[in-house]
């Protein structure tokens, strides 16, 4: 006869944090099938003790910290040793003009939009004012959400480095969401794909907004990365790009803003939604809450 159980490890299960009764079988592991932590007998209470929870939550956290360390230690080595070989046609997006890191004082003003994420003013430690705070609106019927959703979905299939299984669950999570929207904005430079310091300050400063403190604290609340890039070049190269953006920004969510609510990043590749503005427009990665 199957036993059931529940997941406790809320702070980085999908399945925990739905409170999902598991139906495990007898020869086989009393474990998570999604985390791999032991289960609470379901029959059993899940909490024995209130101290219990901020200490599993702390725990969480910490483990997320460390593989979001050495996620992002792994990627800046790898981006760090292609860089040299990079080249227009391999890198997809056109790269930043070399003009551009020699633009003076006075120009600062006159050309905001060297200034995005990435850019070579971004990189001096100057602040981006391009990274913009969305008052949330999470009813899924706007328009926003109706015309980005169907895009989102058709991308789970092609997120890398996910089973089956987990894509399901994102599709599902997406697919059946009660509330969803943008929450943020983050352009890029043309092909940048990491966020410098002030570009993280800036984030940080974005986040203290009561409502986006609101979604943080709630447990069931999912944020998506979608990272996009423009139509220039290649195409799998610019889904590279928007998926590196994406990641790059949940690991910076994760790492440096302490959020600590399932996360996920996917690359949207190169993007013509955004035709308003032209294609730099399409060079960004956006934050979407989604609650079920």
């Amino acid at each position: 006869m199957p036993r059931q159980g529940k997941c406790t490890n809320y702070a980085g299960c999908l399945l925990a944090y739905r409170h999902e009764t598991l139906y495990i079988a007898d020869n086989e592991d009393f474990i998570c099938p999604e985390c791999r932590q032991p289960l609470t007998p379901a029959t059993m209470p899940a909490i024995s003790s209130p101290k219990l929870i901020p200490a599993l939550i702390l725990g969480g956290i910490v483990a997320l910290v460390l593989i979001g360390s050495i996620a992002v230690y792994t990627q800046a080595k790898r981006l760090k040793q292609d860089q040299p070989a990079m080249t227009p046609a391999a890198v997809g997006e056109a790269p930043v003009p070399q003009a551009a890191a020699s633009i003076p004082p006075d120009d600062v003003a006159q050309n905001p939009r060297t200034h995005a994420v990435g850019s070579p003013a971004a990189a001096a430690g100057e602040p981006a004012p391009g990274i913009k705070a969305n008052t949330p609106n999470l009813d899924v019927k706007n328009s926003e959400t109706q015309r980005v959703k169907p895009e989102v979905l058709k991308r789970i299939d092609l997120m890398p480095n996910i089973s089956t299984e987990n894509k399901d669950k994102l599709y599902m999570s997406v697919e059946r969401a009660r509330r969803m929207g943008r929450i943020i904005t983050i352009p890029f430079a043309s092909g940048k794909t990491s966020l410098s310091a002030a570009d993280v300050e800036n984030l940080k400063n974005e986040l203290k907004s009561p409502q986006l403190q609101a979604l943080m604290q709630d447990a069931t609340c999912v944020f998506v990365v979608l990272g996009y890039a423009d139509k220039t070049g290649d195409e799998k190269t610019n889904l590279k790009i928007s998926q590196e953006r994406a990641q790059n920004v949940l690991a910076t969510l994760r790492d440096k803003c302490g959020i600590a609510n399932v996360m996920h990043a996917v690359g949207m590749g190169g993007s013509t939604l955004f035709t308003d503005g032209g294609a730099e427009k399409n060079r960004a990665a956006e934050i979407w809450a989604v609650l079920p």
